[in-house]
């Protein structure tokens, strides 16, 4: 797992739940979230046993936040490529490969994604949120015409999080990640000369995403509130 510098600032209160999800992310590169116990966290965080319930009722509950962790780190990280100005052909094409290109560059992310058991609604429902939007964008300026935007939506979504897996998992190399976002862009009626274009114009990656991941690192709009989950 990639280490991020300690060095961030915040309330007390902030920081000790950041150090709960700290440890509860080292751990799960060895354990799952079904076999992790509340002491096991505590102990590695260096925190009281009861310390833990000032944030969490049970682990569960810590694992669902980490999910929401996973999907606000995700969402600050696309951040970046200023999508509320792109057109939705672009945006879908600039999004979907940046982010796998981050499952593909992070192994510990994919663990987290799709090994350990967090929930993956937090991320996969933003994912189809801005697939959904952007098709319907693109429908209406006359880019995409697919027949079923809630079937197109679902499918896609299932093909994007498939790349992922099959990324993580190393079953396609990096290397094919642009032409499955072609062939994506093809599928909600991209002519194939564009698809293509969209699919391979010049990007640069993106930087890695560091774990383990904080709250305490994201843009102060990305973080939530300090009270319990």
């Amino acid at each position: 797992m990639t280490s991020r510098p300690t060095t961030l600032t915040g309330s007390k209160r902030a920081r000790t739940r950041d150090q709960l999800l700290v440890s509860a992310q080292t751990l799960l590169m060895e354990h799952s979230a079904a076999g992790l116990g509340l002491r096991q966290i505590t102990d590695h965080a260096g925190v009281v046993h009861a310390t833990f319930y000032n944030y969490y009722p049970d682990v569960p509950a810590l694992i669902a936040d980490l999910g929401e962790l996973l999907g606000a780190t995700h969402a600050a990280a696309m951040s970046g490529l200023g999508a509320a100005r792109l057109q939705p052909d672009v945006r879908f094409a600039r999004i979907t490969r940046q982010t796998l290109r981050l499952v593909a560059q992070a192994p510990g992310l994919g663990r987290l994604m799709f090994d350990v058991g967090i929930p993956p609604d937090r991320l996969s429902s933003e994912l189809r949120l801005r697939l959904r939007q952007d098709l319907v964008e693109g429908q209406e300026l006359g880019l995409f015409s697919p027949d079923d935007i809630a079937l197109t939506t679902s499918m896609i979504a299932g093909a994007i999080t498939g790349l992922a897996l099959d990324l993580y998992r190393g079953t396609l190399p990096a290397s094919a990640i642009d032409t499955g976002v072609a062939r994506l862009l093809m599928q909600i009626c991209v002519a194939p000369p564009e698809a293509e274009r969209l699919a391979h114009e010049p990007l640069p990656l993106p930087p890695p995403t560091v774990l383990p991941m904080r709250w305490l690192a994201l843009p102060p709009a990305g973080a939530p509130s300090e009270g319990r989950s």
